[in-house]
């Protein structure tokens, strides 16, 4: 018998294929030629700026806004980045509402007005993208369910220490964390607005309004770091991912039968058939972005790799060292790209994962109670240090056994240095694909004891190159010369370009 809860959630929604009531004119239009342009351009600028593909729509986003705000200075960025959301392929051409425009500009000066406020640029940016894509692109059901797997988690997840963190919030980032694969300005916004919601407000903040919650979202986001940066958010989101795959399944089935749910849910032979569908529907689907982002990484790796050898690995050889070591080269040129090509090539998949998937779903659907996850205290000072004395033991095997055998080839300096800065970055965005390709797979409960041995060779060099990522993930050369010397002039071309179709397609409508 399907739980009350999800009875609940059932009674809230539309019938299935009954969608938003249809807004009222006029609408957003631009030229068809346009939109094929401006799509064929994200496109491209997908390929040189690598993203996860859930935060690909919002980074568009950010990015536009940047500019607008930043660069070009429009006076109406609210209608600006609609018509560009519109003219790139985000939204759909002539179906937009022109007034929308309106809540987006309310949107970009609330959190500009919290910037003059004290609150950062890159925040500011940040949290206006990712309310401005709730926005536009809203799901009620996947919030009501990411509550209800909260609620859950809350009752199941026991913390075993006794430190001054707020657990509750802990859990909550980590659901976010697991269910959302939120990051970590997503994060910082859900947990900024849960304690101050008269932000979600879009109906136009006063200036006085401001300057009063300016002061408490500054103390709110040092509380909200102190949670989104918590050791803790990580190991509790590890342990939720199975249950947040039963979650994302009954997401799935929402969206596909809307109120016609309560039925599918309330047989348990529909419900299973429906399931592994999905599912399987899923891991098909999740293959083919593996291939997608594995040669979208291939090539930026390959760019950068060929970009930096040209400009410091081969002129340091040729004019310092006075000689070409032709294969230190070409290995720092084509090693880490055929790496990460493996690394997202060969992915292995459990057999029982659909099955275990099923029940897990049916588990949810019935009410039944998450099973305790106990979560030990920090370890103390004692156990730390051996623990660390062990990792750097790991460390130096690791990284001693690798800089042996390129000293043996005879790399210098510059070139070893390239090689285990790309090295340590591959073997961690490779995971990160790699993981990312079995989000609709479950965690096995006990590793192999090969995979633990490799794993623990290889945790020294993931560790590092998360490390590298977490602060140079701003740097990105191709990126900085699309944004500066590529995109601004293109999108103007692309605006006038759009005003130039729509007056000849006016006037030779007049003539006749």
């Amino acid at each position: 018998m399907i739980s009350e809860e999800l009875k609940r959630l059932c009674a809230g929604l539309r019938p299935s294929g009954e969608g938003e009531p249809e807004e009222a004119g006029p609408y957003v239009s631009v030229e068809q030629l346009t939109g094929r342009f401006g799509a064929f351009y994200e496109k491209i600028r997908s390929f040189v700026d690598y993203k996860d593909y859930h935060v690909i729509r919002r980074s568009a986003i950010r990015r536009m806004l940047k500019r607008q705000l930043y660069i070009e200075r429009k006076p109406n960025s609210g209608g600006a980045l609609l018509r560009e959301l519109v003219s790139s392929g985000y939204l759909p051409n002539n179906r937009i509402s022109e007034a929308k425009a309106v809540d987006l500009q309310n949107i970009i000066r609330k959190w500009m007005a919290l910037e003059r406020g004290g609150l950062s640029i890159a925040l500011s940016l940040d949290f206006a993208s990712i309310e401005i894509e709730q926005f536009l692109f809203p799901d009620s059901v996947r919030d009501l369910l990411m509550e209800a797997f909260f609620t859950a988690s809350q009752k199941a997840v026991v913390y075993q220490g006794r430190d001054s963190v707020d657990y509750a919030l802990i859990t909550y980032a980590a659901c976010r964390r697991s269910f959302l694969s939120e990051d970590k300005s997503g994060l910082l916004y859900a947990l900024l607005t849960r304690d101050i919601p008269e932000l979600l407000s879009r109906s136009g903040h006063s200036d006085q309004l401001l300057s009063v919650l300016a002061p408490r979202a500054l103390t709110s986001l040092v509380r909200a770091e102190k949670v989104a940066t918590h050791a803790l958010v990580w190991k509790v989101s590890a342990r939720l991912r199975n249950h947040s795959l039963y979650y994302a399944v009954l997401l799935e089935i929402f969206h596909s039968y809307g109120k016609g749910a309560e039925i599918v849910l309330d047989d348990d032979s529909k419900l299973k058939e429906f399931a592994e569908t999905i599912v399987e529907t899923k891991q098909r689907q999740q293959g083919k972005l593996l291939r997608i982002s594995g040669r979208r990484a291939v090539i930026y790796l390959l760019l950068t790799k060929i970009l930096l050898g040209v400009a410091f690995e081969w002129p340091y050889e040729h004019f310092i060292l006075a000689k070409n070591n032709f294969l230190a080269l070409g290995t720092n040129a084509f090693f880490h790209p055929l790496l990460l090509l493996a690394m997202v090539t060969f992915v292995g998949k459990e057999k029982k994962g659909v099955q275990r998937v099923v029940e897990g779903v049916s588990a949810v659907v019935h009410g039944k109670e998450m099973k305790q996850i106990f979560i030990r205290p920090p370890a103390s000072a004692m156990t730390f240090f051996f623990v660390m004395c062990f990792y750097g033991v790991l460390f130096i095997a690791s990284f001693g056994a690798i800089l042996s055998g390129l000293i043996a080839l005879n790399f210098n300096i510059v070139s070893i240095i390239l090689f285990f800065v790309f090295l340590t970055l591959v073997s961690y965005f490779g995971l990160r694909i790699r993981g990312s390709a079995k989000r609709w797979e479950p965690v096995r409960e006990k590793p192999g004891t090969l995979g633990m041995i490799w794993n623990l060779f290889t945790f020294p060099i993931v560790n590092t190159g998360r490390w590298f990522s977490v602060r140079f993930s701003s740097i990105n050369v191709f990126v900085f010369l699309l944004d500066f010397l590529v995109e601004v002039p293109f999108k103007a071309f692309l605006g006038i370009f759009d005003a130039s179709l729509s007056f000849i397609k006016e006037h030779r409508v007049d003539t006749y």
